[in-house]
């Protein structure tokens, strides 16, 4: 009897180890992640790198701006999807010998790398039964999970900030052209400007509301897409809109619509901002 009973406690030893060894393999065994070689919070340099393609190159001073191939304002939710790689977990790390074959992994050459400061990243083939990434760094090959690599693709100027006006900057007067409405409406020139602590214009007593909600839609203008056009040339005489601020800069866009979209056009800059055609009315038409 006692036999019996210690046979059945050794079977009960023996199941509960295998359980726990079965259920320990099924959960990942992250090695960390790459912010554990460099914190992301330092980077202050990002530039990517495509085959046949130039580079796209951002840096930070006071806020992220994009420098190749031109000067703007960067997209920081851009920005931050690419600093998110690096707090990915990493779900296995292989080391690199003589004997790897990085082009097995996608990695030669890799189909797109990333310079984070000093540190170069490349983007290999993903592994078929997980989807993970290989990522080399250095002497090692790391299988993650990837959602940026579709960023890394996008054109230029996926990476410029959506807003047309800088968020840092504050209108103080807003000069719109004559214009046509969509319902086929004639608009006049009007001119907005701050006054003692209230928006006044030329064309005589105008509802502050309106004029209040006018230059709000301006001021928070985000368009759906930019364009970098550097060789968009304006037709002759376009409609423009020129814009002051507080600390004495200006604005000034070249006016262009189709059926379907509104186009912006900032000339020092070479930018095209395209908003949907619905904000036409919105932009440019005073209700009140």
């Amino acid at each position: 009897m006692k036999s019996t009973y210690l046979t059945n406690l050794l079977l009960l030893a023996i199941a509960i180890l295998l359980l726990w060894l079965m259920t320990n393999s099924r959960q990942p065994q992250h090695a960390g992640s790459l912010a554990d070689s460099f914190s992301s919070e330092s980077i202050n340099h990002i530039a990517i790198h495509r085959p046949d393609q130039q580079d796209i190159v951002l840096h930070y001073e006071e806020q992220w701006q994009l420098v190749q191939p031109i000067n703007a304002r960067a997209n920081q939710t851009r920005i931050n999807l690419l600093l998110n790689l690096l707090k990915q977990p990493i779900q296995q790390t292989i080391p690199v010998t003589d004997s790897t074959n990085l082009a097995d992994f996608g990695l030669r050459p890799p189909t797109v790398s990333v310079q984070f400061n000093q540190h170069n990243i490349a983007f290999g083939d993903t592994e078929p039964l997980t989807g993970y990434r290989y990522i080399a760094h250095q002497h090692t090959l790391y299988l993650l999970d990837d959602d940026t690599s579709p960023l890394l693709t996008a054109s230029a100027g996926s990476f410029i900030d959506n807003r047309l006006l800088p968020q840092e900057k504050q209108i103080k007067a807003l000069h719109l052209p004559a214009l046509l409405t969509q319902a086929g409406q004639q608009s006049n020139k009007l001119s907005l400007y701050q006054h003692d602590g209230s928006w006044k214009t030329e064309a005589g007593s105008r509802s502050q509301d309106a004029l209040q909600q006018l230059v709000q839609s301006w001021q928070h203008a985000y368009a759906m897409q930019v364009v970098i056009a550097p060789g968009a040339v304006p037709a002759d005489n376009p409609a423009q809109v020129r814009i002051e601020y507080t600390d004495q800069s200006q604005s000034r866009f070249f006016v262009t619509r189709s059926d379907s979209n509104l186009i912006l056009f900032d000339p020092e800059l070479a930018l095209q901002y395209v908003f949907p055609v619905t904000m036409y009315d919105t932009l440019f038409w005073l209700n009140d």
